[in-house]
């Protein structure tokens, strides 16, 4: 059993919030690893800006406003540089890196980076091709893509198309805008009948008018009725809310953003069966399998198009869904716990070398 340390300030909250508040991806994928690791019989404790101390799941939840901890194991920062120094001496000193690593040659961090040399732990190939030369590097770099939830895995086929509704479930400050163009001047005159749920909206009340608080900013302006009342934009909802909304829907369209590390709404679509059509912008592509489970395009028109495919061609659709369904269940956050362990603890505990260690070709008869 080790002895591990998670630091995150992301924003306020603790292990409880997974099921009574919405997190984002930062948030969810801490809690879950902290409760796998628990559950392997680890001693967790989470830092965070959480209001007072919390056991949940195993794991023990701690203000980072406190007395720093002298020691542990592991300890694991996740993203930012300026959160290495809060274990003391441990044992060993990661980074989690659940971001784009950019920041982290900024001239006020670089310095922290190469004093204290954490071990970093990236989750996607875009990560690893633009990790800074002048940034400490380990050869390989430590890899692992995140765990995706059981609550998205594991999912039977439909037995039938859903009807013509598209799916965006991310930030609207991640090129909604343009996403929204594309769909009144490409998408809707084509398929007028369609519809395009907006979910993953943190910020506005359930009363709310987003076309009158957004047009002009997250929404394009001037739009006629028809088009607004195509766009539906939705509160926030629970998360059995937003699977069942993805599964209703034959295809989730994003235009991605540069920030993307690694893009939990479209992985866990992906997962669910649903058909995406992503432009190739950061790690976004990495997550659908180009013509199999959905397209990359970065040309508005050539995004229109295969939007429009698979909104009206149901044998398309029921390809790609059962690709999907086949190819895209990712690993879970138990696996997730598994890599871990080996990547980080394995030198330093015996029973996890295992986990490395390749067996000898058999002897020569």
């Amino acid at each position: 059993m080790a002895e591990i340390i998670i630091a995150d300030t992301t924003r306020q909250y603790d292990g409880t919030h997974l099921e009574t508040q919405p997190l984002g991806g930062t948030e969810s994928s801490v809690i879950r690893l902290a409760r796998e690791l628990a559950r392997r019989n680890h001693a967790v404790t989470v830092y965070t800006n959480c209001e007072r101390p919390v056991v949940d799941h195993g794991v023990a939840w701690r203000p980072i406003k406190g007395a720093r901890p002298e020691s542990c194991d592991l300890y694991v920062a996740c993203q930012h540089p300026r959160l290495l120094r809060f274990v003391q001496k441990p044992k060993r000193r990661a980074i989690w890196v659940l971001w784009q690593p950019n920041h982290l040659k900024h001239y006020k961090q670089i310095g922290r980076v190469w004093w204290y040399r954490p071990v970093p732990v990236l989750q996607s190939l875009h990560q690893v091709h633009i990790w800074s030369p002048v940034l400490p590097r380990r050869d390989p770099q430590i890899l692992i893509p995140l765990g995706l939830p059981d609550d998205v895995r594991g999912h039977a086929p439909l037995d039938a198309p859903p009807p013509r509704r598209a799916i965006f479930a991310s930030n609207p400050q991640r090129n909604l805008r343009q996403l929204v163009e594309i769909w009144a001047e490409r998408v809707l005159p084509r398929v007028p009948d369609a519809v395009l749920d907006v979910y993953g909206v943190h910020q506005m009340g359930p009363d709310e008018d987003a076309w009158a608080a957004w047009a002009g900013t997250l929404l394009p302006a001037n739009q006629p009725d028809h088009v607004r009342a195509s766009v539906r934009i939705h509160p926030t909802t629970t998360r059995e809310g937003l699977i069942e909304a993805m599964r209703g829907s034959r295809v989730l369209v994003y235009l991605g953003h540069k920030v993307e590390a690694f893009c939990l709404a479209v992985a866990e679509a992906q997962a669910l069966g649903v058909p995406s059509v992503v432009a190739p912008v950061a790690a976004v592509p990495e997550r659908v399998l180009d013509r199999i489970t959905g397209f990359h395009e970065a040309d508005p028109a050539l995004f229109a198009e295969r939007t429009v495919a698979l909104l009206t061609d149901d044998a398309l659709w029921r390809r790609q869904h059962e690709a999907a369904l086949r190819h895209q269940q990712g690993i879970s956050w138990s696996e997730y716990a598994g890599r871990f362990e080996a990547a980080l603890l394995a030198d330093r505990f015996p029973i996890y070398r295992s986990v490395l260690e390749v067996p000898p070709p058999p002897a020569a008869e």
